[in-house]
């Protein structure tokens, strides 16, 4: 409870260098504080050993924890973290990112006003411009560059959680009985994803729309899952039976193209959808790439969403164009003549003058480099679809998913 509240302490204090590093050194203590009490108890547990042991070893495998054990030694018997308040500003076209750089800026640096900056900049220029410029405000460790420190506290969190969960199981209850603070979310109760907080960074990330001068906050919305047997049974009604699914992340990859293709028949389009396997399993996230957005700026936003969960794997999903301009047809082996138009209420048109076929497309890649592309050429007829050959690893992984492999460097 004392770790939760520092965080929350921590987010309200994130532009007050000061204050934002005594809540800080507080949280990294106070999650130590936690697994030595464990420890010191660990007589009142006949299994610790095993519990505690099986907990220890996949903590010693996730770097944000072992970063939060020498910080913790560092606040102690060292000095102070050596922070630093970082702007991270990527410049986009209309597809990918073109440019990114991290400054190191006052902690009272707002997003807003670097954006002010940009725009009197854009206004001084007079040129019309096609893109956007994304900016990100964060606190870093120079031990730990990767991660923005919020994010890393609550990764923290999440472990500590799961080793008082177990405690708990150990000891046959469900809770502890200790009082609640103040703040009304700081209770007994143990929330591993902390959804009083939201996902994304303490500071919301904005972008500039060059050519519109429109400014946006990068914004996430979370859907509740039914687990319903109601809700099951419809979807087995609506799309049959799900395939198997594994969580390694190449396998994956056969398995959600014959989802996409059930998905394609049921509603007339399949995705985007981006999946992460890690620590827990896999999170799912629908994406809606806007005509004039760039996609790649997407990604970045899925991930800064999760924060400093460590995934090791990620199936991208969607459909997609394939073949040469003129070719419509040529991958299914119907004429031109006999197929619909693609589905123009979820997808833009074809970018390269239409007359291309439209195709499901899966990706698979994986943090120890191995990666997967399977392409599904179809086409829409009166009665239902036709579907060509399968293409195996003969597209290349789309660059707009460069932020995952970055994440992995």
């Amino acid at each position: 409870m004392d770790l939760h509240e520092d965080i929350h302490r921590a987010i309200e204090n994130y532009l007050d260098e000061n204050e934002f590093r005594r809540w800080l050194n507080s949280a990294i203590q106070n999650s130590r504080g936690v697994t030595f009490l464990l420890q010191k108890q660990k007589v009142k547990w006949a299994e610790f050993d095993t519990w505690y042991g099986d907990w220890q070893s996949r903590a010693r495998e996730n770097p944000v924890l072992g970063w939060g054990v020498t910080a913790r030694n560092r606040i102690v018997k060292e000095e102070d973290l050596a922070t630093l308040s970082q702007a991270v500003v990527g410049v986009y076209d209309t597809h990918r990112r073109g440019y990114e750089d991290v400054f190191v800026v006052p902690p009272s640096t707002s997003p807003e006003t670097i954006i002010a900056s940009f725009v009197k900049l854009a206004e001084q220029d007079g040129k019309k411009r096609k893109g956007w410029i994304r900016i990100e405000r964060r606190w870093i460790d120079d031990q730990l560059p990767n991660y923005e420190l919020v994010a890393a506290l609550r990764e923290m969190y999440r472990a500590v959680g799961k080793a008082v969960e177990l405690a708990h199981k150990a000891s046959g209850v469900d809770a502890c009985l200790a009082p609640s603070f103040a703040r009304e979310c700081v209770t007994s109760r143990i929330d591993l994803d902390f959804h009083c907080l939201g996902s994304g960074n303490p500071v919301p990330t904005m972008m500039l729309n060059l050519e519109s001068g429109e400014v946006a906050t990068v914004g996430f919305r979370g859907l509740e899952r039914d687990n319903s047997e109601d809700f099951a049974e419809f979807g087995r009604q609506h799309y049959g039976e799900p395939p198997r699914f594994t969580t390694d992340p190449i396998a994956h990859v056969d398995e959600r193209m014959e989802l996409s293709k059930q998905f394609l028949k049921a509603d007339g389009y399949a995705g985007p959808i981006l999946m992460l396997f890690g620590n827990g399993g896999g999170r799912l996230f629908p994406i809606a790439f806007g005509e004039d957005e760039p996609r790649e700026m997407k990604i970045a936003a899925v991930l800064e969403s999760v924060g400093a969960w460590q995934f090791n794997g990620a199936v991208f999903s969607s459909e997609t164009w394939i073949g040469l301009p003129g070719s419509k047809g040529e991958l299914v082996g119907v004429p031109k003549s006999r197929l619909l138009p693609s589905n123009r209420e979820f997808f833009s048109e074809d970018s390269k003058g239409g007359a291309r076929d439209e195709g499901l497309i899966v990706v698979g890649l994986s943090a120890d480099g191995r990666q997967r592309v399977l392409t599904q050429p179809f086409g829409r007829v009166l009665g239902g679809y036709v579907f060509g050959q399968l293409l195996v690893n003969e597209m290349s992984v789309p660059t707009f998913l460069r932020p995952l492999w970055e994440r992995w460097r």
